[in-house]
């Protein structure tokens, strides 16, 4: 692969020309300079493109008129899959919002029976809740929300694949216990949606270094006498993700939590799509969905955004530089869900994902696993 501007050939994402990128495989063989390309390799030209890691989604709720932690639909599920691939995510989290046992264990079954046919580019599921707090859940179902149980969490968990990766919990609303046996079933933990106060928080990041879902939302707001929980963020420094389409979170607030702690924030999209059987919807005058309650009230529920939208909105609005933006889409997402010792970088023995995309942020190729699609 040559005649690209090459990111993320190591972690500190600085641009790379001259470069000649090796894939054997499903892997990448190597780095070489152009000079030193073997013979006997097959070339393709990258035409100019910025070449980076393929972007790794830790939330999303639906795409592509797909939303399979909603439905539990298989085919939303591929639909998913399909339509982010295409964007240049070549790993993504199917997020499912807090709702009961069962809709958790008909995800599931879904997966347990096509699991020969599971998008090459889903990676598990992310569940968000429903150990949340009441007063800050959000857009979840206020009779959904509630207290964990070690029933319940034997229930989802003990099973040859239980496919959840990451599971977003209040500390309020899950024990020490509990936290460990997620732990053992090799579930990471996010903080998130809760109300708990700093000194509180500062004690659940140090005991589980666990990262944090949503910087600002589902959170109580910083105040000079009642601070909340957002100055722990700050102070520890946890992977944290952001929603960065300018609705969710206003880009000064953005700007400032990348200058406090640029290194450890990271791109998710929280994206949904049209979904009437949970009452979703599109707003036309936002970027954004909402959710309609059985009162009649809509309640901001996911984003508009995919993964690219989310890098070009910190280069446009932020002035976070490209070489930043890209290592916040991909290599530290990775390491949230412990998997940057094969993605998220373009280094030799990750797996081959990678976007290519011109400087009118179009994407021109995407390769997972060492295929173009």
């Amino acid at each position: 692969m040559v005649n690209g501007r090459f990111f993320g050939i190591d972690d500190s994402f600085g641009e790379q020309g001259n470069m000649a990128l090796l894939i054997r495989g499903k892997r990448i063989a190597g780095v070489c300079g152009v000079e030193d390309i073997p013979k006997d390799i097959r070339q393709v030209d990258m035409e100019g493109c910025i070449v980076a890691p393929g972007f790794i989604d830790l939330l999303a709720n639906g795409a592509g008129g797909g939303a399979f932690g909603v439905t539990a639909s298989f085919e939303d599920l591929h639909r998913m899959g399909k339509a982010m691939l295409a964007e240049g995510t070549t790993g993504f989290l199917a997020a499912a919002p807090s709702n009961r046992l069962e809709m958790v264990e008909q995800m599931q079954m879904a997966l347990m029976v096509h699991q020969a046919q599971l998008p090459a580019n889903f990676l598990g599921v992310h569940l968000e809740g429903p150990y949340l707090s009441h007063e800050f859940r959000g857009a979840h179902r206020e009779d959904c929300v509630r207290d964990c149980t070690d029933a319940e969490l034997r229930a989802m968990l003990e099973k040859e694949y239980h496919f959840v990766r990451l599971m977003t919990v209040a500390p309020e609303r899950i024990n020490a216990a509990q936290l460990s046996y997620l732990k053992q079933k090799g579930v990471k933990v996010s903080f998130g949606h809760s109300g708990v106060d700093d000194e509180t928080a500062l004690q659940f990041f140090k005991e589980t270094g666990c990262s944090v879902t949503h910087l600002y939302n589902g959170m109580p707001p910083m105040h000079h006498r009642k601070p909340g929980h957002i100055p722990a963020i700050f102070r520890a420094k946890p992977m944290t993700g952001i929603i960065v389409d300018g609705e969710h979170v206003a880009y000064p607030m953005v700007r400032l939590a990348y200058d406090i702690m640029p290194d450890s924030l990271y791109l998710f999209t929280d994206r949904f799509t049209e979904c009437p059987k949970m009452g979703v919807s599109h707003d036309l005058e936002h970027s954004y969905f909402v959710r309609t309650t059985p009162e009649g009230k809509k309640v901001m529920c996911g984003s508009g955004l995919t993964m690219m939208a989310a890098v070009k909105n910190c280069m446009e609005h932020l002035d976070i530089p490209l070489s930043k933006a890209l290592k916040m889409a991909s290599f530290v997402p990775a390491k949230v869900l412990g998997i940057d010792h094969e993605e998220g970088l373009l280094a030799a023995n990750h797996l081959a994902n990678l976007v290519a995309f011109d400087t009118e942020w179009n994407v021109k190729k995407v390769m997972l696993q060492g295929k173009f699609f």
